[in-house]
């Protein structure tokens, strides 16, 4: 299983089997989706595509001339003025193709927060801190997730980076790319080493499939709708109130009779948490 903590006023999510993919720019981590894109390209790169290329643009570009002109310069002499001036003027077109590098990054944050949404899930159920952030201090409760659901794996094609669950890498360092060399993992999937006790999969979708939006402000909230089969079991919190446990155990006997009702308890003897099936 994985799991998804929820505060106690989100008992909606269970009676109407929808859930929330959220934009980037929602998340409490200010690094999410944010690339470091040191250049569009390197310059070994740069040389290779004049390799392989220049010989085929300057017999495109003699052509284009008169043939008066033509005449007075051949194409070698043409590549080498070429790649002279290529070399000499290399430093600013790298600090050039360094700042297109920073716009790509703006660009690809803008289009991110209106275009991809993600489910976050974590594999732990008992982590003091999760259940503190984001289950409301313990009065929430806590999702779990059948994993293996067809829900959770809807892979369109191999290098689809939607629609399935992904496990995320933690990383000392920020990663600093080529646009050339940018993958969903570096796009998606790596965090700070400081998020590390989150153990988080996750799973990206298009905004535009949701099945319900929320006009709010600054963003608005897209859901998703989930089958109560990939439901497996609920766990209340340890400091749930009264009234909120009431409604989720009415929710969860009427919608979600196949799964398992847990009440998390502090323990007596440690810095944890008991479960108590109900």
């Amino acid at each position: 299983m994985l799991f998804k903590y929820l505060e106690p006023d989100r008992i909606d999510v269970l009676a109407f089997g929808h859930i929330r993919f959220t934009q980037p720019a929602d998340f409490n981590d200010p690094f999410e989706f944010r690339p470091v894109i040191s250049s569009v390209t390197s310059k070994e790169e740069f040389d290779k595509a004049m390799d392989e290329d220049l010989k085929t643009i300057v017999q495109e570009e003699l052509q284009k001339l008169p043939s008066e002109i033509r005449t007075q310069i051949s194409p070698a002499q043409l590549e080498a003025v070429t790649r002279k001036l290529y070399e000499q003027h290399w430093p600013s077109l790298k600090t050039k193709l360094k700042e297109m590098g920073s716009e790509t990054t703006r660009v690809f944050i803008d289009k991110a927060n209106t275009l991809i949404g993600v489910l976050s899930l974590t594999e732990k159920n008992d982590n003091l801190l999760m259940w503190s952030h984001y289950a409301y201090s313990h009065k929430g409760f806590c999702i779990g997730f059948d994993n293996t659901s067809p829900f959770f794996n809807r892979k369109r094609s191999e290098v689809d980076e939607f629609y399935h669950l992904r496990k995320v890498s933690y990383s000392k360092m920020r990663p600093s790319k080529l646009v050339s060399q940018l993958n969903g993992v570096e796009l998606f999937l790596i965090k700070s080493q400081a998020w590390e006790y989150e153990q988080e999969w996750r799973m990206c979708a298009v905004l535009e499939d949701s099945e319900k939006t929320i006009s709010t402000t600054p963003l608005p909230v897209h859901l998703f709708q989930f089958p109560n089969s990939a439901v497996k079991e609920i766990i209340l919190g340890a400091c749930i109130e009264k009234n909120v446990k009431e409604n989720i155990l009415s929710v969860v006997r009427k919608n979600y009779p196949h799964i398992t009702i847990k009440q998390a308890q502090i323990s007596n003897e440690e810095f944890g948490l008991e479960f108590i099936e109900l």
